[in-house]
């Protein structure tokens, strides 16, 4: 049993819903937890070939929760759910079906296919909340190359699912009441070929992605950022609903 997501399995299709409606699906390690175990539980399963990852009312998911205790966060931010995400031997599909900022934005483009509603907002925001966008900062170059990695890491702009499909961040956009149909469609043609070879190609693929160096270098970056002045100043900014200001300590 789950408390912040659902499973629902389609034949060998499995759904994967983030389920927070009232927080706009916020991450908060609760839920990060609960989505690592539910990776697990599903690549055991052998009647599952594909997954499709959802967020469930108006967002995919606004990234991580803000309210959440800061003792939270160096778990949070370990790389152990990206790592999971990454090493997922089944197809997964994310389906953006309205806001995916920062944390969520790093699972979703972890998944091997991105389907975006048009209605679909994108963002990576770390840095405007003290922080750092600690997936996106070793795989977004992979995605859509150092420039506009570089751009949108930097500035934190949100931008539109037409604007992420131009720049390759998305693999297609549908309009909103056929973003479900469209992920069922693609995961439909998946279970047309071989297990094994799906298997062995999503590996080879990600070959080299994520090693040891990463991780270091993500867990220098975090250990500064988080205990920061600026980080503390961003939750409570957040807390009081207005604009933090940032001194670099």
């Amino acid at each position: 049993m789950y408390d912040y997501i659902k499973i629902e399995k389609r034949g060998p299709i499995a759904v994967l819903t983030l389920n927070r409606p009232d927080k706009l699906n916020a991450i908060d390690l609760p839920m990060k937890k609960e989505i690592h175990r539910a990776l697990d539980e599903l690549e055991a399963d052998s009647d599952v070939r594909v997954v499709i990852m959802t967020g469930a009312g108006r967002a995919f998911s606004s990234g991580h929760d803000m309210t959440a205790p800061r003792s939270e966060l160096p778990e949070f931010e370990s790389l152990e759910e990206e790592e999971r995400l990454l090493t997922f031997d089944k197809p997964i599909i994310a389906a953006i079906n309205g806001y995916a900022l920062g944390d969520a934005l790093q699972q979703a483009i972890l998944c091997d296919i991105v389907v975006a509603s048009e209605k679909a907002v994108l963002g990576f925001i770390g840095p405007r909340v003290g922080a750092i966008c600690y997936g996106a900062v070793w795989f977004l170059r992979q995605t859509v190359g150092w420039k506009r990695a570089s751009e949108l890491l930097l500035t934190c702009d949100q931008i539109s699912a037409e604007e992420a499909y131009r720049i390759g961040l998305v693999n297609k956009v549908v309009p909103h009441e056929q973003l479900m149909p469209a992920a069922m469609e693609i995961a439909e043609k998946i279970l047309k070929a071989a297990p094994l070879s799906i298997k062995y190609t999503k590996r080879l693929l990600r070959r080299g992605l994520f090693d040891a160096d990463v991780k270091a270098a993500v867990h220098e970056a975090t250990s500064v950022t988080i205990p920061s002045e600026d980080g503390k100043e961003a939750a409570r900014a957040f807390k009081e609903k207005r604009e933090p200001v940032f001194k670099g300590k």
